[in-house]
């Protein structure tokens, strides 16, 4: 299975699931993003790289989510997978 095509399955599990198990999915995700030996195009690198670094801020739990830091929720997360849509990532 290719790279690209794994991180899109992940990417459709992240959406399925919750809590623990989609942690599980984002580091695994993460994990392939910060992989130098694999090489995407520019412009999906991009959007990569913006992903893996938002995904930093992801906080399932709102009750342990700091907004004033930077941590976001459900809400930014749906906006998140518009753009993923948008590039055919999704």
């Amino acid at each position: 299975m290719n790279k690209l095509h794994e991180i899109k399955e992940l990417l459709k599990k992240i959406q399925r699931t919750y809590s623990v198990q989609r942690a599980e999915y984002i580091s695994t995700l993460q994990n392939i993003i910060s992989d130098e030996t694999i090489e995407f195009d520019d412009d999906i690198q991009q959007v990569l790289s913006d992903l893996y670094y938002d995904l930093n801020f992801y906080e399932e739990e709102s009750r342990d989510r700091d907004e004033a830091l930077g941590y976001y929720g459900e809400q930014r997360w749906v906006r998140m997978k518009y753009i993923l849509i948008k590039e055919n990532l999704l």
